[in-house]
């Protein structure tokens, strides 16, 4: 494993705490969550599960089939 060192001034590196916390981690695994994501980006498995889950949008034409001719205009 990689050590990587990174500076911070004090006012991030404390919200950065803070915000690891209310996550249920400490600062290292959420900044390693947060570079993997960008690294490594994909979609979550519930989102992936959802291709072809309904019928693709009808066209344009297949919207307008049963809706008949349009009149002409009246020229102005």
């Amino acid at each position: 494993m990689t050590h990587v060192t990174i500076e911070l001034d004090d006012q991030i590196a404390h919200e950065l705490e803070a915000r690891a916390r209310t996550e249920g981690l400490n600062a290292q695994e959420w900044v390693e969550r947060l570079v993997r994501r960008h690294v490594h980006p994909q979609w979550p498995e519930s989102v992936r599960a959802l291709v072809g889950a309904w019928p693709d949008f009808p066209t344009a034409e297949e919207l307008r089939k049963g809706c008949g001719q349009d009149i002409v205009r009246e020229q102005l």
